[in-house]
């Protein structure tokens, strides 16, 4: 099966670039519209919300100071206060109770790490084969790719009422795809 990225990235506040998606446990948070996914239920955070998962997203479960959340989030108006409602407020909408920390740990003396494996998506890969069908994908058919990737044949899509069967996730058209062979590389590089 073939792969070929679409899509952008976002840049941080320290000119980083950061991949358009991120994915751990049920949830795929999207970072250029700052939405967080579970199935067919769809969140937009508050932009403070957002940098703090960021944060926690970037550093790939090492743990990120709380130094480094003031700095990057509360540059001038730093306080433990702000932090920990911060996080409260994170771990409610990833559903943990005060006995269940399974995405947030707090590292006492230090800060906070996200305890969940992290894929990291720039974009989307369309796939060359339709989920539900099996029919192979030509770079110009007319083919349908949701958030977490599902990629569906455009009969598949018509069965279907916009959200993906798999995941829940809304289904857009993906671009076209261009073809190139060895010959037309080789012609490019020369």
């Amino acid at each position: 099966m073939t792969t070929e990225p679409i899509g952008t990235f976002i840049t941080t506040y320290d000119g980083n670039a950061v991949p358009l998606t991120y994915r751990f446990g049920p949830y795929l948070i999207d970072a250029n519209r700052r939405m967080l996914y579970s199935g067919l239920e769809a969140r937009t955070l508050p932009e403070k919300l957002f940098q703090v998962l960021l944060l926690l997203l970037e550093a790939a479960g090492s743990v990120v100071e709380k130094s480094a959340f003031f700095a990057r989030i509360w540059p001038h108006d730093a306080s433990d206060a702000n932090l920990t409602q911060h996080i409260f407020l994170l771990r409610g909408l990833l559903g943990e109770t005060s006995r269940d920390h399974s995405y947030i740990v707090t590292v006492p003396g230090k800060g906070y790490r996200l305890a969940a494996v992290v894929e990291r998506k720039v974009g989307l890969a369309m796939k060359s084969t339709c989920e539900s069908c099996g029919t192979t994908l030509d770079a110009d058919a007319a083919a349908y790719i949701c958030s977490y990737e599902c990629t569906f044949c455009a009969h598949c899509f018509a069965g279907g009422n916009g959200h993906c069967p798999n995941c829940g996730g809304e289904q857009v058209q993906r671009p076209r795809r261009l073809r190139t062979n060895a010959l037309t590389r080789r012609a490019r590089s020369d």
